[in-house]
């Protein structure tokens, strides 16, 4: 959930309005993956007095809201100490995750005013009902990569699939929108690559065939798209992110890499085309002995 910048009808601590003149709200956030849940750990700080004596009244507690757009988890969770944490199971989320960071009252609060308001407040006193905001930080993002999701194993973001064009199909066409790359073929190039992926000594062959290809494509739009933001959604995005920077490549920064696409597919892949030549060469071996 995108916090924006809006009116309130009571005084609020945050980062686009001096209701708080002197007033910081810093909640740190620290996410730590393992297998089975994504641990959200919290540090608010904040230098209001008022607000810190309604959480120490109950009457407030410090609130982060989770949202995953593309599983459409969303989620809050309140708590009156300035540390906590928060564990959440590694299948409720995917891609991007927003996470917005607030003080919300839990308790009607009568009258409430304090000396910290700006001189426009002055005199004024406001009466807050639960769920009211009384502070606000911006809202982050992370990415929600999955520490068992065969990030060292490139291959798995690719979906090798048949292509619903039955009139006039390419023999080869790629789908970047979905959580995989899908590559399509076309009806008869299809039922040739699974019966030659059901050769092991094929494999590597038909990797160089089509992932290569595919993963320059992806690689290329990474490179040159203006919408950067929108692949945090997208895991293959993560994936290879995760891999580019094993081998010390920023995929946030790509344009600035000297490298080619296709040299940084060959690596990404686990370099492929020696191994495609190795089982080419033992396959003419064995046709030579017979």
């Amino acid at each position: 959930m995108q916090i924006n910048q809006r009116l309130y009808p009571h005084p609020v601590l945050s980062w686009f309005s001096d209701d708080y003149p002197k007033g910081i709200f810093q909640p740190a956030l620290q996410v730590l993956p393992n297998k089975s849940f994504f641990r959200l750990v919290l540090v608010c700080k904040t230098s209001s007095k008022a607000i810190k004596g309604l959480i120490a009244e109950k009457k407030a507690a410090y609130c982060i809201h989770v949202e995953c757009p593309s599983t459409r988890y969303r989620s809050a969770f309140i708590s009156y100490d300035e540390s906590f944490e928060v564990d959440i199971p590694v299948s409720d989320l995917e891609g991007k995750v927003e996470v917005s960071r607030t003080v919300v009252c839990t308790l009607r609060v009568k009258n409430f005013s304090c000396e910290e308001f700006h001189s426009d407040f002055a005199g004024r006193s406001f009466d807050l009902a639960p769920g009211d905001v009384v502070a606000v930080a911006e809202t982050v993002d992370f990415p929600a990569i999955k520490k068992e999701d065969e990030l060292a194993k490139t291959p798995s973001i690719f979906s090798i699939l048949r292509s619903q064009d039955e009139v006039n199909p390419e023999d080869i066409d790629i789908d970047l929108g979905d959580q995989k790359l899908k590559i399509l073929l076309s009806p008869d190039l299809h039922k040739k690559f699974l019966d030659l992926n059901a050769d092991v000594a094929m494999r590597a062959t038909l990797c160089s065939s089509l992932l290569i290809p595919a993963l320059i494509c992806a690689l290329e739009h990474i490179r040159y798209t203006d919408e950067a933001s929108a692949l945090l959604n997208r895991r293959w995005f993560n994936v290879l992110s995760k891999r580019m920077g094993d081998i010390g490549i920023d995929a946030q920064n790509l344009k600035d890499c000297a490298e080619s696409s296709l040299v940084i597919a060959y690596k990404l892949l686990g370099k492929p085309l020696a191994k495609s030549f190795d089982d080419l060469e033992s396959l003419l071996v064995e046709f030579g002995d017979e």
